[in-house]
């Protein structure tokens, strides 16, 4: 599969993951594994989850005990620990890469180890326990990345509400550019492309391209070389803080 942009790779998360949350027991082992696969071979999708490892360190180190020494009240602790729903999202999170990292050998594989750590029947009590403390709030956390986190460094892809932010600078760059003479349809083309490549690269590629055009303008003498200038100050400078 192609990579997707932002829009794109959230409409399939929507759909994929609403997929999962109503699947029955003998189809989430299959539908949760291939979801897995495909946040983790889409750029923007698995940089999140590379972010969620960082972001909760020390959750992820808490659970990497051996489960051999796992002893007295772990699991309960473990639980009560999760006091907010990020961190529940999380756990979601570590608790399902383990299982993807480990071949599937039957249809409840993702339920094997729900009642270690919170109450559940049979295998449709599994999967509402699953659903509830796993599942759910790792999606949330997710969706939380791509709506509103910030981009913390160059391997991070912008998420919607930065993008608005860049968008709104590109529209004031270019109503700048045209009321100084310079709204030529190249101009007005590069912006609009500017648009699309905000929603499909890391900081550090956008950063890079995006000035790499402005002084390709310069240079070629579409927009002067100091207007070509201000503009990458503009969007990226030291002085703007929209990309740091």
């Amino acid at each position: 599969m192609r990579q997707l942009d932002s829009n794109e790779l959230l409409d399939k998360f929507k759909d994929y993951s609403s997929d999962i949350k109503y699947s029955d027991v003998d189809d989430l082992t299959i539908k949760t594994s291939q979801f897995l696969n495909f946040l983790s071979n889409q750029d923007i999708s698995n940089r999140i989850l590379e972010r969620i490892e960082e972001d909760f360190n020390d959750l992820k180190t808490s659970l990497s005990v051996d489960s051999n020494q796992r002893y007295g009240r772990f699991y309960t602790n473990m639980t009560e620990s999760l006091e907010t729903r990020e961190l529940q999202g999380a756990f979601g999170y570590f608790y399902i890469k383990k299982y993807f990292l480990i071949k599937p050998q039957h249809r409840t594989h993702y339920l094997d180890s729900i009642t270690k750590w919170y109450r559940a029947a049979d295998y449709n009590d599994h999967k509402q326990k699953f659903n509830t403390y796993i599942f759910e709030p790792f999606v949330e956390l997710f969706e939380w990345y791509i709506y509103e986190s910030e981009a913390r460094s160059n391997n991070d892809y912008f998420s919607t509400e930065t993008q608005d932010k860049i968008f709104d600078k590109l529209d004031e760059m270019k109503e700048l550019l045209t009321k100084l003479g310079f709204g030529q349809e190249i101009v007005i083309d590069e912006i609009r492309d500017a648009k699309k490549l905000t929603k499909k690269l890391n900081r550090k590629n956008w950063t890079e391209i995006i000035t790499g055009k402005l002084v390709d303008l310069g240079l070629s003498e579409v927009i002067s070389l100091e207007m070509a200038k201000k503009a990458t100050d503009f969007l990226s400078g030291e002085g703007i803080k929209l990309l740091q």
